[in-house]
């Protein structure tokens, strides 16, 4: 044929969703079809009346005209009964078939549905139209059906095209069935095989669990001999100390012209410094053996700030609502904070607690109006045996504070004040109702 008197296929899209309806124009466009878009069974009907198209698309579901009834339009009019119509449908039941019977149509489209199997139906329904055979009017049989009769006027044609197109969504459907069947098993097996691994996995666990119990009661049976040899061993040195001290200080009574005085005297500062020590190692026993806890922040520089009334304590609002999470000798961090500040601050009045929040942490600041501390001697002072006296104070609040991640620093201005800053990781800290 003459390319020249080529005529595309036509195709009437009846489809009330503009979506929908602008998806299956773009599909067949590309296909090769000359396509019309009409949004309900009314206008496409008026569509049909000004250009018959080689096939109508419809939808069933239409507001105005559905697509029962636009196929009956159709079929009851000699003009256009010999245009191939198309059902889109989401249900799909013996009514259906029945209904589509009933109207006239002569293929269904099961939503939803793919690309290649519409163009593929559109594809049969042309075929079968060059072998559409002219038969007589053929009377109208009854069915009944669920409660309801339906007037059967299709031709045999139409019957069986819509007999063999239902047929083969039967099968594609239980093909789809078998397919979901068999990945259903091979899931089934992959879980099978998971449950056991983590079956496994749950005894390995259990085994892992008893045997840390076992490590820990053995640990923690070890800590309390250890504890009590420690508590028995300081006891006693702590009674030889005393004694010591005693005789040292009857020494200088008996001798307080003799020359030895000053070596007496100097003993009696070592054995006191002695002493501190053994109180220190009872101190650093303790570090860690009690779980962290939640304490609330301001209840906490409340209760340590009333064993200093000899200097004003400020709590900024900005401590109120937080909670710590902390080693509960934290009550022994900030009294040693306090007792710092009044020992080497040389004229303490006030001492300021403030906090905020920064990139993940929260940033407590414990300020005082004192001398302050120098710039080399920032660090330092944190260092075991470092300070005036024992030089274990600030050592020991380190090393509380490190049991949950907590850093402290010193950022104050020599001569404005000591300001000791403690980071806290957001882990350990929350705010309370």
């Amino acid at each position: 044929m003459d390319n020249s008197e080529y005529c595309p296929v036509s195709i009437l899209v009846a489809e009330d969703s503009k979506t929908q309806a602008e998806i299956l124009k773009h599909l067949l466009n590309n296909a090769g079809y000359d396509v019309k878009v009409a949004y309900n069974g009314r206008i496409a009907l008026e569509e049909i009346h000004k250009k018959l198209p080689t096939i109508v698309l419809t939808d069933v579901i239409m507001p105005e005209m559905n697509g029962y009834e636009l196929c009956k339009e159709i079929k009851s009019d000699l003009k256009t009964r010999h245009i191939p119509v198309i059902l889109v449908t989401q249900l799909f039941d013996p009514g259906d078939v029945l209904s589509g019977l009933e109207c006239g149509a002569d293929n269904f489209i099961i939503k939803p549905y793919d690309s290649k199997y519409l163009l593929d139906r559109i594809q049969v329904v042309l075929a079968n139209q060059s072998y559409t055979i002219d038969e007589p009017d053929i009377s109208m049989v009854p069915i009944f059906y669920s409660g309801k009769t339906h007037e059967i006027a299709s031709s045999r044609q139409q019957i069986l095209n819509i007999l063999l197109s239902t047929y083969e969504i039967a099968i594609s459907k239980n093909n789809e069935l078998i397919e979901a069947k068999d990945r259903l098993a091979l899931v089934n097996d992959q879980l099978s095989d998971a449950n056991d691994e983590l079956l496994r996995m749950n005894d390995d666990l259990k085994n892992e669990i008893a045997e840390r119990k076992r490590v820990e009661q053995s640990l923690s049976m070890a800590n309390k001999k250890l504890g009590l040899l420690s508590s028995i061993t300081r006891h006693d040195m702590k009674n030889t100390m005393m004694a010591l001290l005693s005789y040292n200080e009857l020494a200088r009574m008996d001798n307080v012209d003799n020359p030895f005085t000053q070596y007496l005297e100097k003993e009696s500062m070592l054995l006191s410094r002695l002493s501190a020590q053994i109180e220190f190692t009872r101190l650093y026993e303790e570090l860690g053996v009690k779980g962290a806890v939640w304490i609330h922040l301001e209840n906490l520089i409340t209760k340590m700030s009333s064993s200093f009334s000899q200097i004003m304590t400020q709590i900024s609002p900005s401590i109120v609502p937080y909670e710590i999470f902390v080693d509960p000798l934290i009550e022994k961090v900030f009294y040693n904070l306090f007792d710092n500040a009044i020992r080497h601050g040389e004229r303490v009045t006030h001492i300021t607690i403030s906090a905020n929040e920064s990139e993940g942490f929260l940033h407590i600041f414990i300020a005082d109006d004192g001398i302050g501390v120098a710039d080399e001697d920032k660090e330092k002072i944190f260092g075991r045996g470092y300070g005036k006296n024992t030089g274990l104070g600030l050592f020991l609040v380190r090393e509380i504070l490190s049991i949950t991640g907590i850093t402290i620093a010193e950022t104050g201005k020599k001569d404005q004040g000591a300001c000791f800053k403690l980071s806290i990781p957001r882990v350990h800290f929350r705010k309370g109702c």
